[in-house]
């Protein structure tokens, strides 16, 4: 989202079904200090807002409709206009009948990048969902979520970002995740885990070093959430090491 860059909300209105195919979120990478400035189109039907979730902005850069700023109504416009002030893995999302609106899609990415990133090999983002479109990764459910296809000996940064409306534990077999950072602040004491949970709302980043070969099933353990009498679905992927 650097200076200029336009958001456009809904482009084909408030349909699931259209919206499906253009799910993955959209991934703004910026670095602090840096000034922006976001102008939100609305062609849905019903008014909506943008919030900048985890970012330190103005109040009235908030996006709460009805409380920091109004609504913003059907074939509207609103400008929204700030410096980036805190480093991490941040989202920006609807802030208006939220429980519908952000598992259409109406989300995004927003990492603000520092000189203390770790060196790695892949930085992934994983926004974890539910609601109308099912249990997805990426806007997308199993088989269609894209795997992570590594090299032995990568290490790779994913960040995990839950806007959902459940918790999900995400469970990568054959190997730890390393967790270093949990809304955006780096932890002072990192841990290991195969099993991270990620709460509605939370960013969760983690390392995972890529040192066993093979294909290595990724999920939700929530089992509901990942497989039926049918087999796997939903919130599944795959981290595959060659």
């Amino acid at each position: 989202m650097l200076d200029g860059e336009v958001v456009t909300t809904g482009a084909r209105g408030l349909n699931f079904g259209a919206l499906q195919q253009q799910l993955h979120p959209v991934e703004s990478r910026v670095r602090r200090l840096v000034h922006v400035r976001i102008v939100l189109h609305n062609k849905l039907r019903e008014s909506t807002a943008i919030h900048f979730h985890g970012l330190l902005v103005p109040n009235d850069q908030d996006g709460v409709a009805g409380l920091t700023q109004p609504l913003v109504k059907p074939g509207t416009d609103y400008t929204y206009e700030f410096t980036v002030r805190n480093t991490g893995s941040h989202m920006y999302h609807s802030h208006m009948n939220g429980a519908t609106q952000i598992p259409a899609g109406l989300l995004g990415a927003f990492i603000v990048e520092d000189n203390e990133t770790p060196n790695v090999t892949q930085d992934v983002v994983m926004v974890v969902n539910d609601g109308p479109l099912g249990y997805t990764l990426n806007g997308k459910g199993f088989p269609a979520t894209t795997p992570i296809v590594a090299k032995q000996g990568d290490t790779i940064r994913i960040r995990y970002m839950n806007e959902g409306l459940q918790i999900h534990p995400m469970h990568l077999h054959g190997t730890a995740q390393r967790v270093i950072t949990q809304d955006g602040f780096p932890l002072p004491q990192p841990y290991s885990a195969d099993t991270v949970l990620v709460a509605p709302g939370q960013r969760v980043d983690v390392l995972v070093e890529a040192s066993e070969l093979g294909a290595w099933a990724f999920h939700c353990h929530i089992l509901t959430h990942a497989e039926n009498e049918t087999g796997m679905f939903g919130m599944v992927t795959a981290l595959i090491v060659q």
